[in-house]
């Protein structure tokens, strides 16, 4: 089938020759209509050597085999789950794949057809477009809302976000829609930008402060943020985190990188509390369906539709730090 592949030093290719998948029990195929480009393809687009295929992972289509489904038929719109997990385990039967101790994912989608569990698919209703759909089945808006439900963001709340990726600026969307405050910082000018577009209260230039964390003490009543998450997966952003949330408030860690903490900034006079956010969970989707229903503007995360023949041009401006989340339609 037709599909991306990875070719290494930050290229890729649309070739002809991916393997074509073929469901096996218990999942269907699905015929991919859009994909988003995701930072975390960064390394296999600019390793060394060519990949066998691609790094897609967040995906939308249509039921292409239904292969038996009592629950879809051809032609259905779904999204993806972009973690599968056994189906069995306590976390399974929770609607958290994520934790299974067997999950998957679903890869290589910059092509024509996956192959999904049937279980982990989520109908697309006729209101939510299909680059809803895609933030909604991937990490564009699941990771945001993850974080945002788990640290417990509420109306009136300064948070801030540090790093204007595509988590951060779905980040601030989810956040002003609670009716919270987002302080958005990041060095590049792009993406403040983008950043004050969706929704960001404040900006800040982190390159153009001497103390990060003085500077956000200030925007946020020289008390500190109640919530803020770290989306670069840097030390410098983490340790500004920790040195300016509240007494009481919470750091989310979402971004990805070589970091260290001491837990003894997290007690004295602080009790500060430090969680992890990795995704939201496929129970999530019904409400963030619901929240996309309600008014929040999950789409003005999107900056860019490319056909997926532009494919090179995509990733060269997303890995520039020039759009938000890219989408890649078929």
């Amino acid at each position: 089938m037709r599909g991306l592949r990875n070719m290494g030093k930050g290229k890729v290719k649309l070739v002809d020759d991916l393997p074509d998948p073929r469901p096996g029990p218990g999942q269907v195929l699905v015929r991919v209509k859009a994909t988003a480009v995701c930072g975390s393809e960064r390394g296999s687009v600019y390793a060394a050597e060519p990949s066998a295929g691609n790094s897609g992972h967040e995906t939308m289509g249509v039921i292409e085999d239904p292969n038996g489904s009592r629950r879809f038929k051809v032609g259905d719109r779904v999204g993806v789950a972009t973690l599968q997990g056994c189906g069995k385990c306590v976390w399974c039967a929770q609607g958290k794949p994520d934790f299974c101790p067997k999950t998957r994912v679903v890869g290589s989608s910059h092509c024509e057809s996956v192959v999904s569990d049937e279980r982990w698919l989520m109908p697309l209703p006729d209101d939510i477009t299909d680059g809803e759909g895609v933030l909604l089945a991937g990490d564009g808006l699941g990771v945001p809302w993850g974080a945002a439900m788990r640290s417990g963001v509420r109306a009136n709340d300064i948070t801030c976000v540090l790093g204007c990726g595509p988590v951060g600026l779905g980040s601030i969307i989810v956040h002003r829609w609670l009716g919270a405050r987002p302080i958005a910082v990041d060095v590049n000018p792009h993406r403040l930008k983008l950043a004050r577009r969706t929704g960001a209260w404040k900006a800040i230039d982190a390159s153009k402060v001497k103390d990060l964390a003085a500077e956000m003490r200030r925007l946020s009543d020289g008390l500190g943020p109640h919530v803020c998450i770290e989306a670069c997966g840097k030390q410098s952003t983490l340790d500004a985190a920790v040195a300016a949330t509240r007494p009481e408030g919470t750091i989310v860690q979402c971004g990805h990188g070589p970091q260290s903490l001491d837990p003894q900034k997290l007690i004295c006079g602080r009790n500060l509390k430090v969680m992890g956010n990795w995704i939201c969970h496929y129970s999530d989707w019904p409400d963030m369906v619901r929240a996309i229903r309600a008014g929040m503007p999950a789409c003005n995360l999107i900056t860019a539709y490319y056909p997926i023949e532009e494919a090179q041009t995509a990733y060269d401006r997303f890995f520039q730090g020039l759009e938000g989340k890219v989408i890649l339609l078929q």
